[in-house]
């Protein structure tokens, strides 16, 4: 063989080579504007941190959630501002009751009374991973000082072409004493982590034993709740699981679903609030995995490695 030959094929090969790597790996980057940060994946939106406050007409203000949400093929997956429930923002964490130094401080939950300052510190990407992390403050209307400081983690994950994860980990310090947080003050006792997203008609609930039936009250149905259905509105199931750590939830009560009009919660403390000591935390992990049509016995290994990134 001569050298002609041997470079062609060598050439071929990189050629080939560059292709393969180029099919197995993915762009991520961060792009800022002055509302928040979108992360795009090969230029294509996967979700957007809202870091300055949203509101509607004055009323409902929030920041620090996402919104959109995008599936794998593009199609948004929460919504804002819902008809149903103005106060329901993406995926966002919220409670009903906040107390410090004796009083109640406004309504976090419905957004009335309280305002937020978030400020994203740090993105980072790396491989299959993009990474953002953010500060926020928690003040009530008329205060000087904020009552929580809140840190939150936010790790995008690309499992496979047809799966990826979102994972959140939050930090909530108390900065005067006092301070508890609490749920609805009825038996429901709902507040914590509710993703409002875009339920098809067709949705059904899945967890380790297969079909949950929503109920008003709340369900006990294991560390991970699956939504199936036509999500992507092609006519093709997919599905959304939320993932939380049940064990490590102060006073956790159950699973808050709904089949339409409402947000999906993994609800605690309930209505009793809980105390969180100046200068100490209250930590929480959860994930959303959005992912074609994976089976149960799929979801729990992906369980697994959620558990085991800590």
């Amino acid at each position: 063989m001569n050298q002609f030959h041997l470079f062609n094929r060598a050439f071929c090969l990189l050629v080939f080579l560059s292709l393969q790597q180029h099919l197995c790996s993915q762009e991520l980057q961060f792009k800022k504007d002055t509302e928040g940060v979108l992360l795009l994946e090969d230029s294509k939106p996967r979700y957007f941190y809202q870091v300055k406050t949203k509101s509607l007409d004055g009323k409902y203000g929030r920041a620090n959630y996402i919104h959109p949400l995008y599936s794998n093929n593009g199609k948004v997956l929460t919504e804002d501002f819902p008809q149903d429930h103005l106060h329901h923002h993406g995926i966002f964490w919220s409670w009903h009751q906040l107390y410090a130094e004796g009083k109640r401080v406004g309504d976090p939950w419905l957004s009335k009374e309280i305002y937020w300052e978030a400020e994203v510190i740090e993105t980072f990407v790396n491989e299959k991973t993009a990474t953002l992390k953010s500060e926020i403050k928690w003040f009530g209307a008329t205060d000087k000082k904020a009552v929580l400081k809140e840190h939150l983690e936010l790790t995008y994950e690309r499992f496979n072409q047809e799966t990826y994860a979102l994972t959140f980990k939050i930090e909530l310090t108390a900065l005067k004493d006092g301070v508890s947080i609490g749920g609805s003050e009825d038996v429901k006792g709902y507040g914590g982590f509710s993703p409002r997203l875009k339920l098809p008609g067709d949705v059904v609930f899945e967890s380790t034993n297969g079909i949950v039936t929503p109920q008003n009250l709340p369900v006990q149905a294991g560390t991970w709740i699956n939504l199936k259905g036509s999500f992507n509105n092609l006519g093709k199931i997919s599905g959304i699981v939320i993932m939380g750590e049940p064990e490590k939830s102060p006073n956790y009560q159950g699973w808050i679903l709904r089949s339409a009009n409402s947000m999906q919660n993994m609800a605690f403390p309930g209505r009793e609030p809980i105390a969180i000591k100046n200068g100490e935390k209250l930590e929480f992990r959860n994930q959303i995995l959005v992912h074609k049509n994976l089976s149960i016995s799929e979801i729990e290994d992906y369980y697994k490695k959620f558990q085991g990134g800590k």
